[in-house]
């Protein structure tokens, strides 16, 4: 069907450049169907790619949602004698978060997987104090939310006191924390009821820190000599059963079995210290232990008859480990109903020395 010449319902046709040039005056839109996008030109396409993106950024915003600012306040409920804002607290929070970069520690991680956009600002009227709950993604967890709250004093927006929630723990039990570094076994009761005191300790030989802690219990014995008792368990967890596949079982638990042994003779510091200067945290030959051995002066005699019967002696000690149900090492036992680690041996001991049930 031909289209007769002329204007079409108001809109004058271009046939040409030139006479585009003559009626520049006229906007002129030139809509050139899409091919093979069920018969919508790209006009129409534009626009509903527009749609997608507005619809898009929508969303986006719902869940990405700003800070919130006050959202009540504790105590007098009231922000007018208040001498900043939220807004001025939470820029302040979000400058305190940054500093925990500078940490040495996991705590480094705090700026990057926290959620500032989430924040919640209360003002703590009668303390004139600010709180900020930040929530941050504990990449240790599984990417669990937990909060970092501040405290700012209203006075100058400094930082009053920081507090991390933590993960929750596993279960139930009827253990307590008793005293710093001292946590009461329950059901477990006193081996003694006078001095000396058994203090047991339990540790895979590949273990972070196992030297350190050997090392520490033997200074504790020396420093509370005749008050204490100090007996050495040597198990196989996690640490050495790594090893097993490229050393080998046998291979891989000789540094225990020496460890034990030596462990029986009174010159165990002196074999702790020189097994620090090859040891590396992963198995040493039989060759190097030996020489270990010789080097420390113990009674090659005794050690031999010891290494005989060495893998029921740990069998034993398994066991025991099985009982206290211990699930980490270095962990040590002291007065076999108190619980503790090498860097609070010392306050656990006095703790039980003070408490004698005699």
């Amino acid at each position: 069907m031909k289209i007769p010449p002329g204007p079409l319902n108001g809109v004058k046709m271009v046939k040409n450049k030139k006479d585009a040039k003559i009626n520049g005056k006229e906007p002129v839109f030139i809509i050139r169907p899409a091919l093979k996008n069920f018969g919508l030109d790209y006009l129409h396409i534009m626009l509903i790619a527009l749609v997608v993106i507005l619809v898009a950024l929508a969303f986006a915003l719902t869940t990405f949602k700003t800070a919130s600012m006050v959202s009540g306040c504790i105590g007098n409920c009231s922000t007018s004698n208040a001498i900043h804002n939220s807004s001025e607290v939470l820029a302040s929070a979000e400058h305190i978060l940054a500093l925990y970069s500078n940490f040495n520690t996991s705590l480094s991680l705090l700026p990057y997987y926290s959620l500032v956009n989430q924040s919640k600002v209360d003002y703590l009227a009668g303390q004139k104090e600010w709180l900020v709950v930040i929530p941050y993604i504990n990449p240790l967890s599984n990417g669990a939310i937990f909060n970092v709250s501040l405290v700012l004093y209203d006075s100058n927006l400094s930082l009053a006191g920081s507090f991390l929630e933590s993960v929750k723990p596993p279960g139930e039990t009827n253990n307590s924390v008793v005293g710093l570094g001292t946590v009461s076994l329950y059901g477990r009761a006193a081996c003694a009821t006078s001095k000396p005191l058994p203090v047991y300790v339990v540790t895979d030989p590949y273990a972070p820190g196992a030297l350190k802690a050997l090392q520490t219990s033997i200074n504790a014995s020396r420093q509370y000599r005749g008050s204490i008792n100090v007996s050495y368990f040597f198990i196989f967890s996690g640490y050495s059963q790594q090893f097993y596949s490229g050393y080998g079982l046998t291979y891989a638990q000789q540094t225990g079995q020496y460890m034990y042994c030596a462990a029986q003779q009174r010159n165990f510091s002196s074999f702790i210290s020189n097994l620090s200067i090859p040891y590396e945290g992963k198995p040493l030959t039989n060759l190097t232990l030996y020489q270990v051995a010789l080097g420390s002066k113990l009674n090659i005699t005794q050690f031999n008859a010891c290494m005989q019967n060495v893998s029921r002696s740990l069998d034993y000690q398994a066991e025991f480990a099985n009982l206290y149900n211990i699930q980490s090492t270095p962990t040590i036992l002291v007065n076999c109903k108190y619980s503790t680690i090498p860097q609070t041996l010392n306050y656990s001991i006095a703790y039980a020395l003070n408490h004698l049930q005699g």
